[in-house]
């Protein structure tokens, strides 16, 4: 009898961990397909010959930023909108680095916890969103230029 309970067990522990697997690939699906769209247009419509990575920016605008070489093997930078609508692309080395961003970030502000740094394109341009908490627990916003670091826009204490 308790052989059968454990088999038992088991069965529904292997078809909970089967059911978690499908049920995420089935809710990451449409980023997936939303994602390769954006990678075949950067191919056919930019110098990007090499995709390296891709990422979401939900801003003002929707856009998949997507990051790779040319054929001369320099870094680019693409930002592609959900919507119909032209690319922009910019060369890496035009703008301020993941790190740079986060020291500047540093050097205002003292962070508990970094949450996320990703490309993103407001209506000024490429920018850099930082997402980290405060000594308080407090979610906060800070946008600096991708072209040269300066600080575009804060949202604080969330």
């Amino acid at each position: 009898m308790k052989k059968w309970i454990t088999i038992t067990a088991l069965l529904f522990i292997v078809l909970g961990i089967a059911a978690s697997v499908i049920l995420y690939q089935i809710s990451r699906n449409p980023l997936n397909n939303q994602a390769e769209k954006a990678i075949n247009r950067v191919k056919a419509e930019t110098a990007i010959v090499e995709v390296e990575n891709t990422s979401f920016y939900n801003g003002s605008k929707s856009y998949v930023v997507v990051t790779g070489k040319d054929d001369q093997n320099e870094k680019l930078v693409a930002w592609v909108p959900n919507k119909k609508g032209k690319i922009i692309e910019k060369k890496w080395a035009d703008g301020i680095s993941k790190e740079q961003a986060i020291n500047k970030l540093n050097d205002e502000k003292q962070p508990k916890e970094l949450l996320s740094v990703r490309l993103g394109y407001e209506s000024v341009g490429p920018v850099w969103e930082i997402t980290y908490l405060d000594q308080q627990d407090n979610l906060n916003y800070f946008y600096l230029l991708f072209s040269n670091g300066e600080w575009w826009k804060k949202i604080e204490n969330l």
